[in-house]
């Protein structure tokens, strides 16, 4: 019973089916849930419906109670580090992930005790939709890149600041006299703002000669830096994404045996040259008969390979593909996935790349490449491979 549970919040690329189903009702009900809080604002919104709205309301904390009820409690199973029970579920409800749980059910779990006033609801109701941020793994990237460039943020926010004072201590002395608008530096603040956000309301302007010329030059200044969080954002980003996905790629290749003997050094490099894929089951991944540009290694998973040598499965560790490649031939097999793969793809001229200067590596492709054409000899491990096709 407590694997089941396990199961049921489990997380990562490929949970098991009822994870997959639970997530997505606890996702609906996050959204509904938070859709009602909204509404709620809304002066009669419900009308004569409002008791079912607040049963429908009522059903999907119970709902998110049970989420929260269920991980805190799977959170004390398996406690790492010697920790006791207690203190890994303390551990979990004190995570930021544990905080949002917690606090999607505070109008459940203390409304009727302490009569959460309206405003309280619609504010805890909001709050709920964080909850999401445990499936979205592009805003917890957007955290870690929020803080890898929080010295150039704070840079740009510091040069940001210095500007709006000083454009709107600049304007405060020239048109104080003659525009109530700027009669003072907090008031010209917000005009400068408003204007280096390129916002420009226009609600308070300049009007004299000199005004209006500082106002230009502000404008202009505003395009240039109010850019400079977006583009460190957006360039800390991308190195995020790019660091996950190797890094995530040198630990899939760690796992396939076939590279086991390789150094840390042999798998970056293997990492560079290979993509991530994922098949779900009955997924054709090749057919018979095909051109032959890339072999396959699988992460996890099985696959049914059908040719002329007969059937048979491949499973974690094992690949497939590397006859077209070798003989510059047509697929010999179709190759199916018979349940949910990760697979790692090596293109073909990769591969040439790839068991180049390898002989062992070279030598086991040759090996069960021959096994599985059925040939008597195998090419000598320093044998030259053909080409690939540019």
């Amino acid at each position: 019973m407590r694997e089941w549970i396990k199961g049921l919040i489990a997380e990562g690329p490929f949970p098991p089916k009822r994870a997959v189903v639970f997530r997505s009702v606890l996702i609906v009900c996050i959204v509904l849930s938070t859709c009602v809080a909204i509404l709620n604002t809304l002066d009669g919104v419900w009308g004569a419906h409002e008791p079912l709205a607040a049963g429908i309301s009522a059903l999907l904390l119970v709902a998110l109670t049970t989420d929260y009820a269920l991980r805190l409690y799977v959170s004390g199973l398996d406690p790492i580090d010697d920790d006791t029970p207690l203190a890994a579920r303390l551990r979990y409800a004190l995570s930021p992930y544990g905080l949002f749980d917690f606090l999607a059910v505070v109008p459940f779990m203390v409304g009727e005790a302490f009569q959460l006033p309206a405003d309280g609801a619609t504010v805890f109701g909001i709050v709920r939709f964080l909850k999401l941020a445990r499936y979205s793994p592009a805003l917890e990237t957007l955290g870690v890149v929020a803080l890898n460039e929080m010295r150039p943020l704070l840079a740009s926010l510091f040069i940001m600041l210095l500007m709006a004072i000083s454009a709107s201590t600049l304007l405060y002395f020239a048109e104080r006299t003659v525009n109530p608008g700027f009669k003072s530096v907090p008031d010209a603040m917000w005009w400068a703002i408003v204007t280096l956000s390129t916002l420009g309301y226009g609600d308070i302007v300049p009007t004299t000669p000199v005004g209006k010329m500082l106002g230009s030059v502000v404008a202009v200044m505003g395009l240039c830096m109010f850019a400079l969080p977006a583009s460190i954002l957006a360039s800390g980003f991308s190195e995020e994404m790019k660091r996950q996905n190797f890094v995530s790629t040198w630990h899939l290749v760690a796992k396939v045996p076939f590279f086991a003997r390789l150094q840390a050094s042999q798998i970056a490099q293997i990492a560079n040259l290979v993509r991530l894929s994922r098949a779900i089951k009955g997924e054709v991944l090749m057919r018979e008969g095909d051109t032959g540009e890339c072999m396959y290694f699988i992460v996890t998973g099985q696959v049914e390979v059908k040719g002329k040598m007969g059937t048979f499965i491949l499973k974690n560790g094992d690949f497939f593909g590397e006859i077209a490649l070798i003989e510059r031939c047509p697929r010999t097999a179709t190759v199916k996935a018979i349940s949910r793969c990760q697979l790692l793809i090596l293109d073909a001229r990769d591969f040439h790349k790839f068991v180049a200067n390898d002989h062992a590596l070279l030598e086991v492709i040759w090996e069960t490449a021959r096994a599985r054409m059925g040939l008597e000899q195998a090419p000598p491990p320093g044998g030259n491979l053909p080409e690939p096709k540019a």
